[in-house]
């Protein structure tokens, strides 16, 4: 009951800034427990960025993110594909030492540049500095 009434709508999730073409996924919190969560995040994070038809810099928080671990390949799939797609360059921030870890070794095995910071502003610095 506690999760349900502390969960950030999944529309919420997603903010884009247009005059510096960024866009910000905040995982925080984020329980993914289904195929059906990944297809569910893909669809949203397509539709905010469809219509754009330009890539964007993204940042992504996943602080206490989790990830059932029979799903790790289905999302980093899909991740792989949303960043192949949609994202210019991809940040990535959680304090979480083992979520860095995790998802950073699943991202490069997908040939994906991990970058993740331990918090927002290493992610946003890092993104900014990559684009000097």
């Amino acid at each position: 009951m506690r999760e349900v009434m502390l969960a950030l709508p999944l529309e919420q999730r997603f903010t884009y800034d247009e005059k510096h073409n960024l866009f910000f996924v905040n995982f925080e919190g984020l329980s993914v427990r289904s195929r059906e969560d990944i297809e569910h995040l893909r669809q949203r994070i397509e539709a905010r960025l469809q219509h754009l038809r330009r890539k964007v810099y993204a940042i992504v928080n996943y602080d206490n993110f989790s990830l059932a671990p029979e799903l790790l390949d289905a999302y980093m799939d899909m991740v792989r594909d949303l960043v192949e797609r949609y994202y210019i360059r991809v940040t990535r921030y959680t304090s979480s030492t083992f979520t860095r870890a995790l998802l950073g070794n699943a991202l490069e095995q997908r040939a994906v540049k991990p970058l993740f910071f331990t918090n927002p502003d290493e992610a946003l610095g890092q993104l900014i500095q990559s684009d000097e």
